[in-house]
């Protein structure tokens, strides 16, 4: 496994834009059409922090969010949740068709888990446990992102 992004909320768009690009080095870079406001911060070709702009009153866990690793088996990982007390929302990102498994851990944490969407996958969503929807929805609560995000 790698990580692959981590997830920091903000209230000021602008300002962290600001920190990421002026103070840290990264450039802003494409991001899907999720449905809230944020950025994609890039090193070089590769995005590593991915920012949503939320009202400070939903930072639960404070700023940041989640952390992203790039899962390794995706029907083991789903095995062991479904055996589990653990809960877990999947979805599908936008353009890159990857499926995220987003679980709520210890204490709040929140880990997303990150897999190519190919046709094995397909078939195992078709015969797994799925427990929420998989495609984004306009205007809906993205509690899963960690924190109560609106």
């Amino acid at each position: 496994m790698h990580i692959n992004h981590v997830l920091v909320l903000t209230t000021d768009l602008k300002a962290m834009e600001e920190f990421w690009t002026k103070l840290i080095g990264l450039h802003i870079g494409n991001r899907p059409p999720f449905p809230f406001n944020g950025l994609w911060m890039y090193n070089e070709e590769k995005p590593l922090i991915h920012i949503a702009e939320q009202p400070h009153s939903v930072f639960s866990n404070g700023s940041i969010a989640h952390v992203a690793l790039e899962g390794a088996d995706y029907s083991a990982l789903l095995k062991r949740l479904n055996d589990s007390t653990h809960t877990f929302t999947e979805k599908v990102v936008p353009i890159s068709n990857e499926r995220q498994v987003f679980i709520i851990g210890p204490d709040g944490l929140t880990v997303e888990m990150l897999f190519p969407l190919n046709g094995q996958q397909k078939l195992i969503k078709e015969t797994a446990e799925i427990k929420t929807q998989l495609t984004y929805q306009t205007n809906e609560n993205l509690q899963f992102l960690g924190g109560k995000i609106l």
